[in-house]
């Protein structure tokens, strides 16, 4: 089937996200539009594979796989399909085997012909590779914060296509919370381990302009 699906790392997408917009990685500290943020990454999908989209997947990492008002939020929106796993202090549970049970899925189903990842997330590398064994074309859509790579290596070299977002992409759909924390400008580490160096800030795009398209590599 000529279609596209996308899977959001949403651990990956908020932390880092919100870091490369407000430097700081505190999910109480922002406040995400998140039909917007869909929009944006569906924008995204069908403009790289030039595919009509399925559904999005978004997953989620959180103690005891408990549910929020914030996901009941997340679910209500049409085309997105929520998942949630268990976080432990220190680690993930969950998140790529279930990426990779509804990526394979879809692949043997003949449902897509292309997926979008979006993470950063080393052991993703082998779902990325088990799906294009299956046929299935994967690209990943990862965020730039503060110039440094933000994905693994291994999937960055596993991967298809890759595309960068960064700052100006992100910053219409992310604002501040007022009062809760600062904002950390020095160097933290990232989602997979590498320390980001400090450049200077993108410029704020004027509110009257749409925010750029994220930078494509050559297909």
């Amino acid at each position: 089937m000529d279609r596209c699906a996308l899977f959001v790392d949403a651990g990956y997408l908020l932390a880092d996200g919100a870091m490369a917009v407000h430097g700081t990685r505190h999910r109480e500290a922002v406040s995400w539009d998140y039909p917007g943020l869909l929009q944006l990454m569906t924008n995204l999908s069908r403009e790289r594979t030039g595919l009509p989209l399925l559904r999005c997947y978004w997953y989620e990492a959180t103690v005891e796989a408990r549910r929020t008002p914030e996901h009941d939020a997340l679910a209500d929106i049409p085309g997105l399909k929520l998942r949630l796993s268990r976080i432990r202090p220190g680690r993930r549970e969950g998140v790529d085997a279930q990426v990779h049970r509804d990526l394979m899925t879809l692949a043997r189903n003949n449902a897509i012909c292309d997926a979008v990842v979006v993470s950063g997330d080393e052991d993703l590398a082998q779902v990325v590779c088990d799906a294009q064994d299956l046929g299935v074309r994967v690209s990943v859509i990862h965020v730039a914060a503060e110039g440094s790579w933000a994905v693994s290596r291994s999937l960055r070299q596993e991967c298809d296509d890759l595309v960068e977002l960064g700052a100006p992409h992100l910053r219409p759909y992310v604002s501040l919370v007022t009062g809760v924390g600062e904002a950390s400008n020095g160097h933290q580490p990232l989602s997979n381990g590498h320390a980001a160096h400090s450049l200077p800030p993108a410029q704020p795009s004027a509110p009257s302009n749409p925010p750029p398209s994220p930078s494509l590599p050559p297909a």
